[in-house]
């Protein structure tokens, strides 16, 4: 009869053999698919936010990945399948390397090849009405590494979305600050909605003269904000010309149209006026 302690001994030294020589390889597609579980791809959303309160509407939280949790969510994946003592001896001879085997492949989810992680992993997750009204949202992150460093920008691991208005986002190192920016395409008309429904500001206007400050804009205590008439009886219809003529006025105060208290304002400046660029806000961790 064979002794169980014995057996266990000698398999353990037999794979001990086998990874010194490095002859034991882990399957590319089973190294993608524990990079993808350290990145938490295939994570139930109930594990990851098990009470709603924690991500209100309109709410940004920051995290980072307990590299703990991270061992034995992919100790508790690996095991699934074992067929016998052979796969628990595998298993427990690479149960320290887990995170390391994981994490060689989890840049290259992303990014197309393997490389380095920067411990610790952090990252957001964002519930907010612009996940879902601008799909081509950019998210940019700083933050630092071991030493303190500052890197900026810092390397996305992985950037989706997990519902119509929930974004995860995970990012190589510490996160310190996130700038999160409309599509740079989606420069419209536009003006800022302020009280109640169907009101709406021009909060700045832009300088054209003189040359030199042409596109600044006019200090916020210059002109102060400009509302937007609205079409007697109307809803969210525009009296454009009413609109220009307030433009008019409040530029030429400050002699900002051609340098004189009557400058000439067509078409042309009020278009300049109206473009609003892609929106932008930045958050800053707190940790």
């Amino acid at each position: 009869m064979t002794n169980p302690e014995e057996d266990h001994k000698r398999l353990l030294q037999e794979f001990d053999v086998l990874l010194s020589g490095d002859t034991l390889r882990i399957p590319e597609d089973i190294g993608t698919w524990l990079g993808r579980a350290m990145l938490l791809y295939g994570v139930p959303f109930n594990y990851l936010v098990p009470d709603e309160a924690m991500l209100p509407t309109e709410a940004i939280r920051f995290f980072s990945l307990d590299p703990g949790w991270l061992k034995c969510l992919l100790e508790g994946a690996c095991s699934v399948g074992r067929r016998g003592s052979t796969d628990e001896v595998l298993d427990e001879h690479l149960r320290n390397n887990f995170l390391d085997l994981a994490g060689d492949n989890a840049k290259q989810v992303r990014a197309g090849q393997k490389g380095e992680l920067h411990w610790p992993l952090t990252g957001f997750l964002l519930r907010s009405a612009i996940v879902e009204g601008w799909q081509g949202l950019e998210m940019k992150a700083a933050g630092v590494d071991a030493n303190g460093n500052e890197i900026d920008p810092l390397e996305p691991l992985r950037l989706d979305r997990l519902g119509p208005d929930i974004m995860l986002c995970i990012f190589n190192g510490k996160v310190t600050s996130i700038e999160i920016k409309q599509p740079p395409e989606g420069l419209h008309f536009g003006a800022s909605a302020v009280g109640p429904v169907n009101q709406y500001q021009k909060i700045s206007l832009r300088r054209l003269h003189p040359p030199e400050q042409a596109g600044d804009q006019v200090p916020a205590e210059a002109i102060g904000a400009t509302d937007v008439p609205m079409r007697d009886g109307v809803q969210r219809v525009i009296d454009v010309h009413q609109l220009a003529l307030q433009m008019q006025t409040e530029l030429n105060r400050v002699a900002a149209i051609d340098g004189t208290p009557n400058g000439r304002f067509t078409s042309a400046e009020f278009g300049v006026q109206m473009v609003e660029s892609p929106g932008k806000a930045v958050f800053k961790s707190k940790s």
